[in-house]
């Protein structure tokens, strides 16, 4: 090369090499005898895809490995695409070749023009291609993965998985790496373990197939109640959730657990057909990578469910801020037996005293009409009459208390049936009493038998609202519905009714309540409902992410007479639905003194939620979040801007309780400092102290079964 090139040409390369960094930054192919992998980081999510066939095979951020599938196992993309010759056969990233990957700085794109079979054998006329995008979402903390089918081939799609995540790692610990939703949190790798007796009964059991599904939908009839889920423990994990809202179409989510691996596969499931020369589309998913606990990674999700979220009326001030509620049974609806009734009206006021002196400051009453008739009947002579119950409903309101009739509004008997040309077939599934052996569904008793007359039509709806506005207009401005069941279908229907039920109600009492037993579609019910009354223990449940997400309604849960319930339920901000019973009677028939240690729980609690009330009201729910490793007890956190509390029951024997809490990611401290202040359970301060880091390790002393203690964090 002549010398005087140099000069020219040395520049030139310069420029070339660094072009080759820098793309290699955005995109690196690593060449090793058996797999091409291709590269790329998106909001700080490290992802590593099979060159060949498109599938994610790692997915790695902040230090922790996530996903690490096998290049035989690894996916994002599966199809069910049934033949004659061989139902089960699949469409799937994992059975291609020759994927297309191009990458950005900001997203990732992979196409096939032919999806590879499960099997080789057959002969299918014609290609299904798929493109996959994966791209950084504007929050800076989420990836947003879409998906877009092409059926060319002369075959339906009759599923499809997407997101399908196979890999998964139990990188929180085989015993703390966690699933979660609104409602509860389950152990895959311990839960979905299969054990000797339960692979015998491999195909027809979920759990012993190494697999389960779950839906969202609505309190009652759904296992997620909304859309969003997490995987991971409190160091870290990934959320998920479709931008759906409303009546798009739910999916339910499945995990697998692989036997061979011990590593876990999440897919979302559309229920779709896909005809041939028709074209679908996913709609957006974001995945958000997260440190710390679900708290962190659910943040996206109540964006999302802020933009949508619109209530008719606020919800009443001493809802919004009160410890919860009574229920009482006035009767077993027996209005021919003289034993019958629990209570009468006139036992109102008494009720209404005791549940306000234990921070109740709303009362539910059931059983004093068959609900089942149409128009509503007046109340049964043994409970009082409509005047009765004015004069109560009035009296309880001197008291502090707002008192609210429960309300069938879809059952209606064989007497109304034909009202709406409908005929009673039932046996009487709902017919109970508490000597019916057994108590309900005795196959012999049929006094409840009725047939589902709403909650569509204008006849129905018209029914329903005179007898609401006859409650109204006698005193009686709240109102809470059985069985609040939304339709995706036009107006009249449950939701119209709601919002002229509330309007006529709000003339005559502003902080009228409306409330219901949720039961199908939470995104839909949350702007009418103020609290729910659904049916549930607190066992196996945990509703703090959908209380964390929704201010309203206020969820519910139904207590007997359990301190430990109380206390729990508390620190989770939950609507308690009070109803201490009698041995062998009806719900909500004792008196709430005739159990001290109830007594002096809920009073307790009550004094600390009013005490603390701005936690509760103004802060941000994080549950366990703020624990940088697992306890033994019970914790629920609250943040606000300048402070933190956190509430710790000893759900355990009596004993020393420790934990670790990590302030730094939700209380910022300019001198990694903070002031800590213990409380018991009482209010009483136990313990301050005037410095701590920002992770601290913490003990509570020793506590005695069911006991509290609540810790307020300010930084310094």
């Amino acid at each position: 090369m002549p010398c005087n090139t140099m000069p020219v040409l040395r520049p030139l390369m310069v420029a070339l090499l660094v072009c080759l960094l820098l793309s290699s930054a955005l995109c690196r192919t690593n060449m090793n005898p058996t797999t091409k992998t291709i590269e790329a980081t998106l909001n700080g999510l490290s992802l590593t895809f099979d060159a060949d066939t498109g599938s994610i095979l790692r997915l790695r951020f902040a230090g922790v490995n996530m996903l690490d599938a096998s290049t035989d196992r690894a996916t994002i993309l599966d199809l069910a695409y049934p033949i004659r010759e061989f139902e089960p056969l699949r469409l799937a990233s994992r059975f291609s070749h020759n994927a297309r990957i191009e990458v950005t700085q900001e997203a990732v794109s992979i196409r096939w023009n032919h999806l590879g079979m499960s099997r080789g054998w057959p002969k299918i006329e014609g290609d299904v291609a798929a493109t996959v995008t994966l791209k950084a979402a504007p929050d800076g903390k989420s990836v947003i993965m879409a998906c877009a089918i092409e059926n060319r081939s002369q075959n339906p799609i009759r599923q499809v998985l997407f997101p399908d995540l196979g890999g998964l790692l139990p990188f929180a610990g085989v015993g703390d790496t966690t699933f979660r939703t609104s409602a509860f949190g389950m152990k895959p790798f311990l839960d979905l373990a299969p054990t000797e007796e339960t692979r015998v009964y491999h195909y027809v059991q979920p759990a012993a197939s190494c697999s389960v599904q779950y839906t969202s939908g609505g309190r009652h009839l759904s296992d997620m109640v909304v859309r969003w889920m997490d995987f991971g423990g409190l160091k870290g994990g990934i959320s998920l959730f479709p931008r759906r809202w409303g009546w798009d179409p739910e999916l339910p989510v499945m995990l697998q657990l692989s036997e061979v691996e011990q590593k876990l596969r999440l897919m979302m499931l559309h229920a779709v057909t896909i005809k041939p020369g028709e074209s679908w589309q996913s709609g957006e998913f974001w995945l958000t990578p997260h440190t710390g606990g679900w708290a962190k990674g659910i943040e996206p999700y109540r964006a999302w469910a802020q933009q949508h979220f619109k209530r008719e009326w606020p919800v009443p001030k001493h809802v919004r801020e009160g410890l919860g509620f009574r229920t009482v049974w006035m009767s077993q609806y027996q209005p021919n037996d003289p034993q019958d009734p629990i209570y009468r009206f006139s036992d109102l006021p008494g009720l209404a005293k005791e549940a306000k002196e234990h921070g109740l400051e709303e009362m539910v009453f059931w059983g004093f009409r068959d609900e089942l008739q149409r128009p509503y009947p007046r109340p049964y002579p043994f409970i009082g009459t409509e005047q009765d119950l004015a004069e109560a409903v009035a009296a309880c309101r001197q008291v502090g208390v707002n008192v609210v009739p429960f309300v069938g509004v879809l059952l209606v008997g064989p007497e109304s049936a034909g009202r709406y040309d409908l005929k009673v077939t039932s046996d009487g599934a709902w017919t109970y009493h508490s000597e019916l052996i057994p108590r309900t569904n005795s196959g012999y008793a049929s006094q409840f038998a009725s047939v589902q007359a709403g909650p569509l039509g204008q006849k129905w709806v018209d029914d329903v609202l005179e007898g609401c506005k006859h409650l109204i207009d006698i005193g009686v401005p709240s109102v809470c519905f059985d069985q609040y069941l939304s339709l995706d279908a036009p107006p009249p229907n449950i939701n119209s009714l709601t919002s002229q039920v509330r309007a006529y109600a709000k003339q005559r009492d502003p902080e009228s309540t409306f409330s219901g037993e949720e039961l199908r579609n939470w995104e839909i019910d949350a702007s009418y409902l103020d609290y729910t009354w659904n049916w549930g223990p607190y066992e196996g449940k945990d509703y703090r992410p959908l209380t964390s997400v929704y201010p309203a309604p206020r969820l519910n849960y139904c207590i007997d007479s359990s301190p430990l319930a109380v206390k729990k339920a508390f620190s989770d901000n939950l609507y308690l639905c009070i109803m201490p019973r009698k041995p062998e009677s009806a719900n909500g028939s004792d008196s709430i003194a005739s159990h001290p240690a109830f007594s002096k729980a809920l009073k307790q609690c009550a004094a600390l939620r009013k005490r603390f009330l701005p936690f509760f009201t103004e802060g941000t729910l994080i549950g366990e979040c703020l624990l940088s490793e697992p306890c033994r007890a019970h914790v629920s956190a609250y943040v606000l801007p300048d402070r933190a509390l956190m509430i710790l029951v000893n759900t355990g024997p009596a004993g020393l309780v420790r934990f670790s809490a990590d302030l730094r990611p939700w209380l910022k401290s300019d001198k990694g400092q903070y002031r800590v202040s213990v409380f018991d359970e009482d209010g009483s301060v136990v313990e301050t102290a005037a410095s701590i880091e920002g992770i601290w390790r913490g003990r509570a002393g020793r506590l005695a079964a069911g006991e509290m203690r609540l810790f307020e964090f300010r930084p310094l």
